[in-house]
């Protein structure tokens, strides 16, 4: 099971407020595993956008499957979304402190 991003929550996203929170290092790991976490779910972004594309084209009148792979798709779109900043969030607060280290930053 994951460990809950409890630094990502308590900062709300905001990279400059996790950098005055966290003043230990990001191991590049934490960025990777956010970008794997990210990029595992694209195939199931593709399945369920194809869903919604081939309901609306084959079946214009079915309404109700429309509205449930329309929201499963938003779901979807919702955790990947969630992954994404979750990505940045933590490449933000590692440039932030290579600034703070260094004067300049390789990423």
């Amino acid at each position: 099971m994951p460990r809950e991003a409890k630094l990502f929550l308590s900062s709300s996203g905001s990279a400059v407020r996790g950098f005055f929170k966290f003043r230990a290092n990001i191991p590049p790991r934490w960025i990777k595993n956010a970008q794997k976490s990210r990029k595992r779910m694209e195939p199931e972004i593709v399945r369920a956008l194809r869903s919604v594309k081939s309901i609306q084209r084959n079946r214009p009148r079915a309404q109700v499957a429309l509205k449930n792979a329309k929201k499963q798709f938003k779901a979807v779109l919702s955790r990947w979304e969630t992954a994404y900043n979750k990505e940045n969030f933590y490449r933000g607060i590692r440039i932030l402190l290579e600034l703070q280290r260094n004067g300049s930053s390789t990423l």
